[in-house]
């Protein structure tokens, strides 16, 4: 089964997962990822304040190598839960992300990755000063806890990469 099949199969198993869910259990999970969600803006912001878009054009992205793996069944499901168009991946620019494009990550900064919403290089983290590196790491442990919560309701690791999930 090559990348492409393993994204189709773990996309509908997870919709299949997120259809099955008992209402209480959807809502709850509903809210829970339109919390993951504003996170993952409000740490996205606070890399950009820093000056992450500039720094990131003139990297080239080097830390979007081997992306296949970060988005997991969570991101998915996030798609999933808004009712929104699924960026599709081009698993034939490998080693880089299949998610980016010419101007950089395909996806709304909202249904990015954890892995790569999380991710400072050490250019972007010190242009944040220690009061950004803070506010930074408390919006990451509120995002890792809202993680688990879901991982916890849903009883799986729905944060695990999607390709390495397909299997299970």
């Amino acid at each position: 089964m090559d990348d492409q099949q393993r994204w189709q199969r773990a996309g509908k198993a997870a919709c299949l997962r997120y259809e099955q869910l008992p209402g209480d259990i959807a809502e709850r999970l509903e809210v829970l990822v339109s919390r993951i969600m504003r996170l993952k803006e409000e740490l996205l912001e606070q890399a950009l304040a820093a000056g992450s878009a500039s720094i990131c054009r003139s990297c080239g992205g080097a830390c979007c190598l081997n992306g296949k793996y970060h988005v997991s069944l969570l991101d998915l499901l996030a798609y999933r839960i808004t009712r929104s168009d699924v960026v599709v991946p081009d698993f034939s620019k490998a080693p880089h992300c299949p998610y980016g494009g010419i101007d950089g990550c395909r996806m709304p900064p909202r249904y990015r990755p954890f892995t790569c919403v999380i991710f400072n290089c050490d250019a972007v983290e010190d242009r944040m000063g220690a009061d950004g590196r803070e506010r930074f790491a408390v919006a990451e442990q509120e995002l890792r806890l809202a993680v688990k919560q879901v991982e916890t309701l849903m009883g799986f690791r729905a944060g695990r990469a999607l390709l390495l999930s397909c299997d299970e």
